[in-house]
């Protein structure tokens, strides 16, 4: 159900949610899971509760996500959840689950008290529900960082970033609302997707067919690799320091710099381990790691039909380049990694 980026807050450290979690019967494969992965609590939790729902334990699955949405100390993780229970309530052919769902969001819509990566998926729900003045209060909320900046300032940001105000965009106009500045800028980006079409990923895909990747390719250690890559030296530097899913978004930001520097470029990216750029170094004469040394092994030795490869960037609604098993609009294309 969800996929959103990693909080501060833990289990641990919050006394009324590891009790509540503690009356579910949680799996131990799970709680083994959120005892490995503290960070990512609340997300582990409500990919639990989507998993509960699609095996038929329903109720489960509910009463997981409002052990979240009342008890998780990070508000944007209760927002996330009370979105999650909104649309699983919305399944429901009872009236009162559906009640439920309409207090929920009402209580979400309250003036100033939803994030941004919260409203853009509540206001896609309700976008599909044709509810307009509902989805426009929603992407007004998504894109407001965007909209406290001047139209003009926006020109150098990257598609993606401005994906909020094209879903703005379009509701205004189911709406029969007089375009305004942004809109103009959010039409800007729709039309330069249309017109790319036949260059770069839909949607709901990251694939570019039979061609291969005949644009730029990124190479990027894989997550199996990365404490390796670290200790041997050949990631270092503040990124390295704090992670995986660090190392991950200043990547995506990188590329999206390199987007904006190098528009209608094709790009993509390969998941590689250390020992095939040890060992092409070693034959190679070069220094493992450079920077430039991964990018020769890419041109020298990649395979265009390499199953590593991954078109960049990946539809919105994919799974997230850097497999964290995440949503990319909610991983590293969320909001949050502006």
């Amino acid at each position: 159900m969800t996929d959103h980026g990693p909080t501060a807050s833990t289990v641990a450290d919050d006394a009324p949610l590891a009790v509540a979690i503690g009356e579910l019967d949680l799996p131990r494969h799970l709680l083994d899971d959120l005892a490995a992965e503290p960070d990512h609590t609340g997300e582990l939790l409500m990919d639990f509760a989507t998993n509960l729902y699609h095996s038929g334990h329903g109720e489960r699955a509910r009463r997981l996500l409002e052990a979240v949405r009342e008890h998780h100390p990070a508000s944007e993780d209760r927002q996330y959840a009370s979105v999650e229970l909104v649309m699983l309530l919305r399944r429901s052919q009872d009236t009162r689950d559906l009640a439920e769902a309409d207090r929920i969001t009402s209580e979400l819509l309250r003036p100033g008290g939803m994030a941004e990566g919260p409203a853009e998926v509540l206001g896609e729900n309700l976008r599909d529900l044709e509810r307009w003045d509902e989805a426009l209060r929603c992407f007004n909320i998504a894109s407001r960082q965007l909209l406290a900046e001047p139209p003009e300032d926006l020109a150098d940001e990257d598609d993606l970033s401005l994906a909020p105000l094209v879903s703005r965009l379009l509701v205004r106009m189911r709406l029969g609302l007089e375009r305004d500045a942004h809109d103009e800028v959010a039409l800007a980006v729709a039309q330069r997707q249309v017109e790319g079409l036949t260059d770069f990923p839909g949607e709901e895909g990251g694939d570019w067919g039979d061609e291969g990747p005949d644009g730029e390719v990124e190479p990027i250690y894989s997550r199996e690799a990365f404490d390796g890559a670290r200790a041997r030296g050949l990631l270092t530097g503040e990124i390295a320091e704090h992670g995986a899913d660090t190392y991950y978004r200043a990547v995506e930001r990188a590329l999206r710099e390199q987007d904006r520097e190098r528009p209608g470029t094709r790009w993509s990216v390969v998941l590689h381990g250390v020992g095939e750029i040890v060992e092409f170094a070693e034959r190679s004469g070069q220094d493992p790691a450079s920077s430039g040394t991964a990018l020769d092994w890419v041109d020298l030795e990649l395979s265009a039909d390499d199953p590593r490869l991954r078109a960049w960037p990946p539809g919105r609604n994919e799974p997230c380049w850097c497999a964290s098993g995440r949503k990319y609009k909610k991983c590293c294309g969320s909001p949050s990694n502006r």
